[in-house]
This record gives structure tokens, C-alpha cells and sequence, in this order.
């Protein structure tokens, strides 16, 4: 394994920078990660004492307070608004700013801090030709300031997530990622907008609009879906539940269903004809073909039409 010592931390990591916060963990620290940077959380706790949580973390909106520890380190998401808003409202605490991409969450005695973790861009970058502006989540962050660098096309301010685009975009977007979870969310907030994925490990600069039509075609069936039996998903993740959308939904005769982990397996497994989500609105625009029953977000149920923008909005 190449290690590097970067100027963001001087500490020694697998090609990636991280708060030097993140160091500062002890036996009273609880670190949380994705997956993708689980390693980096065991790393840590090798050298910190801290302990590391096994749970999947898919974004800020999953941390899970933990009474058992004074602190809870929670890696490489962005905490936009949106869940910014809800984690204060279910927890009852509140979210401050520390540092770009470093945010801290004051709540029953614990304080959990959202620490970035950035990928150190590769030697060689694929650079798109025509103008647009450059989107990223948090860990592309360095990647997308070095494709502006090199391109000069302007660069959004702050971090996309899977539910949130701060900066509306121009007829043209470019989403530093792998994966195309990211661009999709930029294309669904701005379905007028021609966007790319720029994946800096794999090398290419692709188009997104196919991936967007297959979507759409997928999450089609649920708006005309004759449904006798409904669930409402109501999660119990203090970022993304909202109790008030599930009673409104549930005063219309259907059932509430309470979940943690909304995979497609669960959801089958509840047998219904229909599901809204009033949780993560990615449960009903992700993995639609690995998914039996169709399901339907909050706003689309509420306003009883197929809207991309309405699909990805979360409040």
C-alpha cells in the first residue's frame, strides 16, 4: 500500500487527505464511515484507541447517536441544509460550521463531528472541452478544485449530496465522481441541464442522459400502479424522518412501516402494491430495477405527477 503524508493532515493515509481532527480520537471517540472509507476509520482507531462502527453509513443524515461515547467521528459526508435541519429537529441539537466541509452536532450531550475526507487527485485528470460548471461531493473535493485549475471553468462553492444542489447550474454541469449517483443528482434537480460525469479513476468524461431516461422509465410503473395496499416508509434515521408526512399520509388510511435500512429486500418483503417514501428520496429513484414493488416519493404522491425534481426533494 503507497502511503502518503499530505499537507492536509501529515499523517500517513492511502491517497486521500483528511481533518486533522480526525487524529484527535480516543477510547471516548466512536468513528463512523462509508464504506469506501471503513479502512480509513480503522486506520484511525489503530492509532487512536477509538472504536469503529460496523454500520453502513450512506450520509450525514444516518449517524446514529451513541450514549456510550462522549464523541462520535463521522467521515467524508457533506450536511447540507436540508439534513442539517432535520438532525436538529430530531435530536434537538444544533449544527454549527467549524471549517470548510468540517461541521459539528451538539445534541444530548455528544458531540459528533462530520469530518471531510478528500481523494488526492491522480496524475492524469480527464478534462471536459465545452464550458460548464463544475460540481463535486466532498471527498472530490481536491479533484474538482484541480479540473478547475486546469480548465478555468467555475467551480461550485460547496459540496452536492445525493439530495442537495445549492447552485443552480447553466446549460451545461460537469459532477466530479465515480459512480453515478452524484451526477444523477445533479440531473435531477435540473433535468433542463445537459450534465456529465467526470470520473477522475476511470479516466472518462461520459453523458448521463441514458442513465437519467432509464430512470425515468423505471419509476414510471409506480405513478400508474393500481394500489390497494399502501405503505408509508417512515426511517428512523434522524436525518432524513419526517413524523409529520408519514400521519398525514397515514390519516388517508394507509400503513405506516418503520425502517432503519430501506433495502430492496425489506421493502419486498412487506408485500404491499405501493410504498411512498417519506425517507431519502434515493430509496425511490435508486436500484428501481432491483425492486418488485414500485414505490413513490412524498412530493410525487403529494402533487400526483412523474417530476424529477420532485422525486430527488427531500423537505
Amino acid at each position: 500500500m503507497k502511503l502518503l503524508y499530505t499537507p492536509f493532515n501529515n499523517s500517513p493515509v492511502d491517497n486521500v487527505e483528511i481533518h486533522p481532527l480526525a487524529w484527535t480520537a480516543d477510547s471516548e471517540t466512536l468513528i463512523e464511515a462509508p464504506p469506501g472509507f471503513k479502512w480509513l476509520a480503522i486506520e484511525i482507531a489503530s492509532k487512536t484507541g477509538a472504536a469503529v462502527s460496523g454500520r453502513p453509513v450512506w450520509g450525514s443524515c444516518d449517524v446514529r447517536l451513541d450514549k456510550r461515547y462522549k464523541r462520535i467521528f463521522h467521515l467524508g459526508h457533506g450536511v447540507p441544509p436540508n439534513v442539517a435541519y432535520l438532525l436538529e429537529k430530531n435530536l434537538g441539537g444544533k449544527v454549527e460550521r467549524l471549517d470548510t466541509d468540517l461541521y459539528v452536532l451538539k445534541a444530548g450531550g455528544i458531540e459528533v463531528y462530520f469530518i471531510p475526507v478528500y481523494y488526492i487527485p491522480p496524475p492524469r485528470l480527464p478534462l471536459p472541452q465545452k464550458g460548464g460548471k463544475i460540481y463535486f461531493p466532498v471527498p472530490y473535493r481536491r479533484i474538482a478544485e484541480a479540473v478547475h485549475r486546469q480548465t478555468g471553468f467555475p467551480m461550485a462553492r460547496e459540496p452536492i449530496t445525493g439530495c442537495w444542489v445549492g447552485e443552480p447550474p447553466g446549460n451545461v454541469a460537469y459532477v466530479v465522481a465515480t459512480g453515478l449517483f452524484y451526477p444523477l443528482t445533479l440531473k435531477l434537480f435540473y433535468p433542463e441541464s445537459r450534465v456529465f460525469q467526470i470520473d477522475p479513476f476511470r479516466g472518462e468524461v461520459r453523458d448521463v442522459e441514458g442513465d437519467f431516461a432509464r430512470i425515468l422509465k423505471l419509476k414510471a410503473r409506480a405513478h400508474v400502479t393500481e394500489a390497494k395496499r399502501v405503505a408509508v416508509l417512515l426511517t428512523t434515521k434522524p436525518g432524513q424522518r419526517q413524523d409529520e408526512k408519514a400521519r398525514k399520509l397515514a390519516a388517508r388510511g394507509h400503513t405506516v412501516v418503520v425502517l432503519d435500512e430501506a433495502s430492496p429486500d425489506y421493502i419486498d418483503d412487506l408485500q404491499f402494491d405501493l410504498v411512498i417514501n417519506t425517507a431519502c428520496p434515493r430509496i425511490g429513484i435508486d436500484d428501481l430495477d432491483r425492486i418488485k414493488t414500485p414505490i413513490i416519493n412524498y412530493y410525487e404522491y403529494i402533487h400526483n405527477r412523474l417530476d424529477p425534481r420532485l422525486a430527488a426533494t427531500l423537505l
